[in-house]
């Protein structure tokens, strides 16, 4: 006897944890935990700066906007490029204090 096929497609399931221990980064774990929490903080205000921004340029180009005007509407590539100078720039502030460390150690190392 045949077994039936299904209509139904099987889909690959990913772990909804992650397995095994996350890196330890500093020396006090709740440190890393702070960190991860400000990093989780600044993804979601880049995502509001963003929305922001789609927001604006649809204003200036419509004068209104509905809610539809703002989920379909697309960046194109000059607000791509602002946007993304926006987040490197997000980025830079967030690591300054990480990059000044690192650079302060590596002159220190190198007396």
């Amino acid at each position: 006897m045949r077994a039936r096929q299904s209509n139904v497609t099987n889909k690959i399931q990913t772990p909804r944890a992650a397995a095994g221990l996350r890196p330890q980064y500093f020396a006090d774990a709740n440190m890393d935990q702070m960190h991860a929490m400000i990093l989780a903080l600044s993804a979601e205000v880049s995502v509001l700066f963003d929305r922001f921004d789609a927001i604006e340029r649809i204003l200036d180009t419509k004068g209104v906007m509905t809610r539809a005007d703002l989920e379909n509407w697309q960046p194109d590539h000059l607000a791509e490029d602002e946007r993304r100078a926006k987040r490197d720039a997000l980025m830079k502030r967030l690591f300054r204090s990480v990059h000044d460390a690192r650079a302060t150690l590596e002159k220190d190392d190198g007396k």
